[in-house]
């Protein structure tokens, strides 16, 4: 009898969303240290180390700059403890050559995600 009334889909539906919310909050719990990661490349694909990569938080009328950091040897960058949902980034390098803003945007606040390669490019 008891397993005929879990079956019943005025059970079944709230247990099983019941489980979807347990199981999405598991993953957040391991997913949220604020993570973002990425590479910068040059328009050949070659790692530009060196560049400067500045992550802009939305505030409630335009984005200001947050943190910035620089690119190691292989063109890599990491940010830690972003606590954001919606934020950007942008490369520059020494030289002049800078990136197009890339909008982000996470499911949760303090997501940890690695967003696709910032292409560096002269700009006209």
């Amino acid at each position: 009898m008891s397993w005929r009334l879990l079956r019943h889909r005025f059970v079944a539906v709230p247990l099983a969303l019941v489980a979807l919310v347990a199981a999405w909050n598991v993953y957040i719990a391991f997913n949220d240290h604020g993570i973002l990661e990425g590479q910068v490349l040059d328009r050949a694909g070659k790692p530009v180390a060196g560049a400067t990569v500045i992550f802009f938080e939305r505030n409630f009328i335009y984005y200001q700059e947050k943190v910035r950091t620089t690119t190691d040897a292989k063109g890599d960058f990491r940010f830690t403890g972003l606590a954001v949902h919606i934020g950007q980034l942008e490369a520059t390098t020494d030289d002049g050559r800078r990136s197009d803003r890339r909008q982000v945007r996470l499911w949760f606040r303090a997501q940890d995600t690695e967003v696709a390669p910032l292409i560096v490019e002269r700009r006209g």
